[in-house]
């Protein structure tokens, strides 16, 4: 479909992704635990260390669980991101089976409840192991669905699709942009990313639409999207996803019609650049970008695990 809209340059340059370093060897219990408690309810909380992770247990599991502190809380840890029943990944299979979305950057009480209100009307009561492996058995009719390791490679192409506007007239540094997965990333036959992933975008740098000829241009850190079992997947627009760009055709009515890539230097930031003009990219746009580095994560087909 041919449209009369005006063609815009994606004008990209890759952003560097922070290098987070982990001394597992020097990583003490609490802050183990505080993490944990972070992923759970959104921020630390207060108290002393047994107390705390008593707190954690009665509300996963609905009782005080035995052994040494670092052996419960590494127990919590497995039981948040472990295998094929970890609590990721169950809520995840539970919120995108029910909404087909997956609001991974939430506290995953928070995320719980949310749910429960939407599909049986009210928050439940009981351990949160307890309550998702309810949510699954009404959703799925099981709590364990076929699951494998998988490898998806580095530049593995996403599609995204913005769910706000992006302005160069308007957009401050600092301001959010959120978008989600527009199709499944299957690997081997099983989908790692599924459609409906939410993830948040940061403008880190505006440069509004001068005189002689100065354009607009939107620089956006794209940040990460979950994969099905929880693993944060750290998208960029890169070298092959500036390619398929190059070949994508949006629809008529919106405001570009065709993609013209530049190259930029490896390593900076992904951003918008319309020539001569300020950069309008209306919410519901497509296209694609690409995972940042390699990740072992797991591949669902969407059965009964054998």
């Amino acid at each position: 479909m041919k449209s009369k809209a005006v063609s815009f340059i994606l004008a990209v340059v890759l952003l560097a992704s922070p290098v987070t370093a982990v001394a597992q060897s020097t990583t003490s219990p609490l802050t183990v635990l505080s993490e944990l408690e972070r992923v759970l309810f959104g921020q630390e909380q207060q108290g002393a260390l047994l107390a705390r992770v008593e707190a954690i247990e009665l509300e996963i599991f609905g009782a005080v669980q035995s052994g040494p502190v670092m052996t419960r809380i590494d127990r919590v840890n497995e039981y948040l991101s472990g295998g094929g029943a970890g609590l990721k990944l169950l809520l995840n299979l539970v919120e995108w089976g029910f909404l087909e979305k997956l609001s991974a950057h939430e506290p995953l009480v928070k995320r719980l409840e949310r749910i429960e209100v939407a599909f049986i009307g009210q928050t439940q009561i009981g351990p949160i192991a307890d309550r998702v492996n309810q949510l699954m058995m009404f959703i799925w009719g099981t709590t364990k669905l076929d699951s494998a390791s998988v490898k998806v490679p580095a530049a593995t192409l996403v599609e995204v699709q913005l769910l706000a506007s992006v302005d160069s007239a308007k957009s401050e540094v600092g301001d959010l942009v959120p978008y989600q997965v527009a199709s499944d990333v299957v690997i081997d036959g099983r989908i790692v990313i599924p459609r409906g992933s939410q993830g948040v975008g940061k403008v880190t740098e505006v440069v509004k639409a001068g005189g002689l000829g100065k354009s607009g241009r939107v620089v956006i850190d794209f940040g990460t999207v979950s994969a099905f079992d929880g693993k944060s997947i750290r998208l960029r627009m890169a070298e092959k996803s500036m390619e398929r760009n190059s070949r994508l055709e949006l629809a008529a009515g919106v405001s570009i019609a065709g993609v013209l890539l530049l190259g930029g230097p490896i390593g900076l930031a992904a951003g918008y650049l319309i020539q001569g003009q300020e950069v309008q990219i209306p919410s519901g746009s497509k296209f694609f970008v690409e995972t940042e580095i390699e990740y072992q994560t797991l591949g669902l087909r969407l059965v009964p695990a054998n």
